[in-house]
């Protein structure tokens, strides 16, 4: 009898444990699911309601932008039970805190809060993979919304030289009577167009790196040679993809019009996308293929 009750005893502390810890899990989960929403809500909000109408090929850009982070954030918040990030006390604060960045009255603004959450995870997640992952997702999704942005603003000086002779040098083999003054390049006396930071070939890396991540995180796979192999490759093709762009622009007023502000620019903002996409999506598909048993 002695045995029974005490088998009973302990028993049900261990369910009471479980239930309570189920509890927790989802608490959690509803935390970091309302979190990532709300940022994401919040600076959709913001583009359609507040500013000025976006163009076809920004509206490409951010919706994949956003989607692929909020996909991979739904994925590593979304694990099995036995795998499900727990938040504490200071976790609840440090989110609460960063949402207030929701009201900043302009939708790059609101990514302060997924740059204060996304780093307070990745430091505190040295022995919890999950949390560092989730930090590294709402890291790379507010480089590439907020900061990338800025800090492009305040180099693109720098930048301007060197990417201006190198679509000098790849235009000479398309153009040969093309002209080059500063940041202006004509073909003919009496067009030319003038590159600026916004329609920089370099402009999309920071969206590649985006999508590359969250894919990675997406399939659970580990950042390895093969996989930087893949970010390279679509790096060099978005490159190519916006030279291709400008130098495109180049014959005519029509040209600019259609490849700057018409369907031309949405077929680059999509073969960028692709770009962006297809070089990992090879790279796990292979690994997935030589981890999977032979029958």
């Amino acid at each position: 009898m002695r045995d029974g009750r005490a088998q009973r005893e302990v028993t049900l502390p261990r369910a009471i444990r479980g239930f309570v810890s189920g509890r927790a899990v989802s608490a959690s989960c509803g935390a970091l699911l309302a979190f990532t929403a709300g940022t994401v809500l919040s600076a959709i909000l913001q583009r359609h309601l507040l500013e000025a109408p976006q163009s076809a090929q920004r509206l490409v850009e951010f919706n994949v932008g956003e989607a692929f982070g909020f996909a991979a954030s739904l994925s590593l918040i979304l694990a099995d039970s036995s795998r499900r990030v727990s938040l504490t006390g200071p976790d609840i604060a440090v989110l609460l805190l960063a949402a207030l960045a929701w009201f900043v009255p302009e939708h790059h603004g609101v990514y302060l809060a997924t740059t204060l959450a996304g780093a307070w995870f990745l430091l505190g997640g040295r022995t919890d993979r999950r949390r560092a992952d989730l930090g590294q997702i709402w890291l790379a999704l507010s480089i590439y919304e907020l900061w990338a942005k800025l800090i492009f603003k305040v180099a693109y000086q720098m930048i301007e030289v060197i990417e201006v002779g190198l679509i000098y040098r790849i235009g000479r083999l398309f153009y040969g009577r093309l002209g080059i003054a500063g940041a202006s390049l004509n073909v003919r006396d009496d067009w030319s167009i003038v590159i600026l930071e916004g329609c920089s070939s370099f402009h999309n890396l920071s969206l590649t790196g985006l999508i590359w991540l969250s894919i990675l995180k997406i399939a659970e796979r580990a950042v390895g040679p093969a996989a930087f192999r893949a970010l390279g490759v679509s790096a060099c093709a978005v490159v190519a993809i916006n030279i291709g762009r400008i130098l495109a622009m180049l014959p005519s007023r029509e040209a600019y019009q259609f490849w700057h502000d018409g369907a031309g620019s949405s077929l680059v903002a999509l073969g960028s996308v692709a770009a962006a996409i297809l070089p990992i999506l090879v790279c796990v598909e292979r690994d997935a293929c030589r981890l999977s048993p032979r029958t």
